[in-house]
């Protein structure tokens, strides 16, 4: 349904601030469904201002949509499905313009105790699934597609957007008892159909802070496979993240000494994941033992 009233929202999502105008009734709604804790009454400047709004109705043609990030036209789409998921995309694509002083990985963040882990991979690795499993057993969620870390202090930072799950692991998400955010699910282009997880729907302590790194995992899925998690050395780790740097040109620090730097004081291995949950058990023992050293330590 469009409404001729244009609607405009702000959000501080973690250290992401989002301007939303439309006259899309429904974009406003389900955006604020799945963000309105992080509303904020002012403007906050720089920020990604994202506008959605439909096209001049012709008969040639059927109804589409302009979607635009900060007065730049990014994506045309058709069909109603395909809006949101051009909403979550505006805003990843300019982040490495907004925060240059974070260095940007392709990468889930997950948060224990005060243990920051990365999940790095390319798409179709499990991140999604992966964060989401271990969400349902208590960790605290940072993000499942940007692992943010400051060049200075390499520290991550929040970036909770929702988790967008792809419709071959809609049955995984359901046998962990996790629940959907909203009925309907989304066209998010050669990705096929995918539906989105609110953290906070499980939880009202979901979402984590900003923390140290104390671990890096390259996840894998392989159907069936027995999990494993495969030490590595931390010369291999800093080559293999420096392949997921989304802003290697935009970064305002050298991304290699930003990597040497965060990676002094990690474990790093490699996962084979079949079994989410016992994927997640390994997972689970790696973060307890450290937890364990470092309290002998104390």
């Amino acid at each position: 349904m469009l409404s001729r009233k244009t609607i405009e929202s702000h959000y501080q999502i973690g250290v992401v601030p989002v301007t939303l105008r439309t006259t899309v009734r429904n974009i406003a709604d389900m955006y604020d469904s799945l963000y309105g804790y992080a509303c904020i009454d002012k403007r906050p400047n720089p920020t990604i201002e994202i506008e959605v709004k439909p096209k001049p109705f012709t008969l040639r043609h059927r109804p589409r949509y302009d979607v635009s990030v900060n007065g730049r036209l990014q994506f045309e789409p058709a069909r109603k499905g395909e809006l949101f998921p051009c909403v979550e995309w505006c805003v990843n694509w300019q982040l490495p313009r907004l925060i240059p002083n974070l260095l940007q990985l392709h990468a889930a963040t997950m948060q224990m105790e005060n243990q920051g882990v990365i999940f790095a991979a390319h798409s179709g690795s499990g991140k999604s699934t992966l964060s989401t499993a271990l969400l349902s057993r208590g960790w605290k969620y940072l993000s499942d597609e940007f692992a943010l870390i400051d060049i200075h202090s390499c520290v991550l930072h929040p970036y909770p957007r929702a988790i967008c799950i792809k419709k071959p692991g809609y049955e995984v998400i359901e046998s962990l008892g996790v629940p959907f955010h909203g009925r309907g699910h989304y066209l998010k282009g050669a990705k096929g159909y995918v539906r989105y997880v609110r953290p906070l729907d499980l939880r009202s302590d979901a979402l984590g802070t900003t923390c140290p790194i104390r671990h890096v995992i390259f996840p894998r899925y392989i159907e069936n496979a027995p999990p494993q998690l495969i030490p590595m050395h931390r010369a291999e780790a800093v080559f293999e993240l420096h392949k997921v740097c989304f802003n290697l040109l935009g970064c305002a620090s050298i991304p290699l000494d930003v990597l040497s730097g965060m990676i002094r004081d990690v474990t790093c291995h490699r996962l084979v994941t079949g079994d989410i949950h016992q994927s997640c058990d390994l997972i689970d023992d790696l973060v307890l033992r450290r937890q364990m050293r470092q309290a002998k330590s104390a």
